[in-house]
């Protein structure tokens, strides 16, 4: 809803969300690909890990790198997972990647 000055606060909310949220970068060479994630650490107080957060596996052939808020990815993520499953289950093979992000986009 629109606020007495006309502004939708939802909307504001959400841009800077998306301006304080981290970035992701992929690089294709001819010997393979590489995935560097900006990690942000919102307070000083949480523990730092060596796990990424911004990397996740969807198949044991593909990975994916999440720009922004992990939050909001984790729907597709496993809507990926999901689909490169059932695909491995029928046909008895790895989804083609081009495939997969074909029908998850």
């Amino acid at each position: 809803t629109f606020s007495p000055e006309g502004r939708l606060h939802q909307l504001e909310y959400a841009m800077e969300a998306i301006k304080n949220a981290a970035a992701a970068v992929g690089i294709l060479t001819k010997h393979g690909i590489v995935l560097a994630c900006e990690k942000r650490v919102t307070s000083k107080l949480l523990v730092k890990t060596e796990v990424s957060d911004k990397i996740y596996k969807i198949d044991d052939h593909i990975i994916c790198a999440v720009a922004g808020l992990t939050s909001d990815a984790n729907i597709l993520l496993t809507l990926a997972r999901r689909t490169a499953l059932n695909y491995t289950y029928h046909y008895q093979e790895p989804q083609p990647v081009q495939q997969l992000v074909s029908k998850v986009c």
